[in-house]
């Protein structure tokens, strides 16, 4: 009866071990957890086993093994988060002879081996854990099932390894493909603002010159037509002796107001005149850019973009004028790209307009100021000579040439200071930005010109924008060709 109990106990034993494994599987093919696998495993051998204690080791690149996960039944001392040496090419039955500090009777280590496939020649075995049944209170003779399921459970843990593992490859790869899909719709953006900018440059260069022609066709006919009516009005005044249509002519108005009043008409049109001949020079300069480096006058730069500006400087209404403080140094002529440049003082001032101007709209009394201010520093200052005509040769490599362009606004809070070179990042009201200004900017400073662009602002104070550049510079097609492999 006896052996009948011990084959009934048996044959259950390897029916809950099939099944055991079988689970197994199903978990790995459902995608759980590989923790939530591994703590299964354990859990579900020693109630197939009636082992005191399971543990899971992970073999570390030292030789120690860290146990990962255990279970042990009632009284038995948990071995989890030790690390310790273990043979795991034996099993023992008795092991009372041994030197032992956790009352081991029985043990039986598997080894859990991994496909290494790195080596395209030929595919290699790699340690990965171990796993481990525990007897303490009494030996155990290990049964061929009992090692036979334990192998085969280390087969399925090894494919669950392996699954967890091209499941982490699978979402760093989907992470990568989001992130490298973010970048490239950035460039895309950029790519297409950039392309925006060159149209509206040469849309702009194709309008002042339809209108620049006409312009000119008017100064300069005004200035003709003003000493015809002066003459004319000379020849009446002087007239001797006037026919009587011309002296019952004059009875109808009043000649001496028309005459002023003809004269102003004139001068005003003519200072019209000459505002529009500014602001087409001033696009003119602003949007001439053939992509190469030129020497250029960034105070004219800065000059033409104030002048495009104007209309949003100038006393409105319903808004006091922007008082603008021009601070400028003696600057030599810059090897830079002119029109990119000017695309940076615009979206500065820009910036420094909606401050103001937000800032105007909660305080009447408030006085709106940009200064600008230029200035040549070096480090041998006694190289300065006072002769114009020498400013372009007693520069060296050391020196650089600062811009700073403040106002006098609200300024801005240190964790939106720290973004404001982001792409696409802006704190403007939808449509009124697309948070690309500054990011381009600094790109233009840095990348294509070796400056630096910094932001210094103080909260109710106001906001410094300085550009730092060298006098002269590489082209960007060189430093491209230097940059590459």
């Amino acid at each position: 009866m006896a052996g009948t109990h011990k084959d009934i106990t048996k044959e259950k034993s390897s029916q809950e071990a099939i099944k055991l494994l079988s689970n197994v599987r199903s978990c790995i093919q459902s995608c759980y957890r590989f923790e939530t696998i591994l703590q299964t495993a354990v859990e579900e051998v020693q109630r197939v086993l009636q082992t005191d204690r399971t543990i899971i080791c992970r073999q570390n690149l030292d030789g120690c093994s860290e146990v990962v996960v255990e279970s042990v039944a009632g009284g038995i001392i948990p071995l989890t988060e030790q690390n310790f040496n273990l043979d795991w090419d034996k099993h023992i039955s008795d092991v009372t002879q041994l030197p032992c500090q956790i009352d081991i009777k029985a043990n039986l280590i598997v080894p859990i081996f991994v496909t290494e496939p790195e080596r395209e020649e030929s595919q290699s075995n790699l340690l990965w854990g171990l796993l481990i049944v525990h007897h303490c209170h009494s030996n155990h003779l290990w049964q061929e099932w009992e090692i036979e399921f334990l192998k085969e459970l280390s087969v399925q843990l090894a494919i669950a390894q392996q699954h967890y593992q091209l499941q982490q490859l699978q979402t760093e790869i989907a992470e990568q493909a989001k992130q490298t899909s973010s970048e490239l719709k950035d460039v895309q953006r950029q790519l297409l603002q950039n392309e925006r900018m060159a149209n509206l440059g040469q849309l702009v260069a194709d309008m002042t010159n339809e209108i620049n022609k006409p312009v000119h066709f008017i100064h300069n006919t005004l200035a003709t037509l003003s000493q015809y009516a002066e003459d004319l009005i000379k020849v009446l005044e002087n007239y001797p002796t006037p026919e009587p249509v011309i002296v019952q002519n004059r009875q109808h108005f009043d000649i001496d107001f028309v005459k002023t009043d003809f004269l102003k008409l004139l001068w005003s049109m003519r200072a019209g005149s000459e505002r529009i001949k500014e602001i087409v020079l001033a696009l003119q300069n602003f949007s001439t850019d053939d992509g190469q480096m030129k020497k250029a006058n960034l105070h004219e730069g800065l000059d033409s973009v104030l002048r495009i500006l104007q209309h949003r400087l100038k006393e409105q209404p319903d808004k006091a004028g922007i008082h603008i403080i021009r601070e400028f140094g003696r600057l030599p002529m810059v090897d830079c790209y002119p029109g990119e440049l000017n695309q940076v003082f615009m979206n500065i001032l820009t910036n420094a307009i909606d401050a103001l101007e937000e800032k105007m709209r909660q305080d009447y009394s408030f006085i709106p100021q940009i200064l600008i201010r230029t200035k040549l520093v070096s480090s041998h200052l006694s190289l300065v000579s006072s002769n114009d005509q020498t400013i372009d040769k007693w520069f060296s490599k050391r020196h650089k040439i600062l811009i700073s362009i403040s106002d006098n606004g609200k300024g801005i809070l240190p964790h939106i200071q720290r973004r404001i070179f982001e792409p696409f990042f802006t704190t403007k009201p939808v449509g009124k930005g697309k948070g690309l200004g500054l990011s381009i900017s600094e790109q233009i400073i840095v990348e294509k010109h070796q400056g630096k662009l910094k932001c210094n602002s103080r909260l109710g104070e106001g906001t410094e924008m300085i550009i730092e550049m060298n006098t002269t510079a590489k082209s960007y097609t060189d430093i491209r060709k230097r940059a590459s492999f």
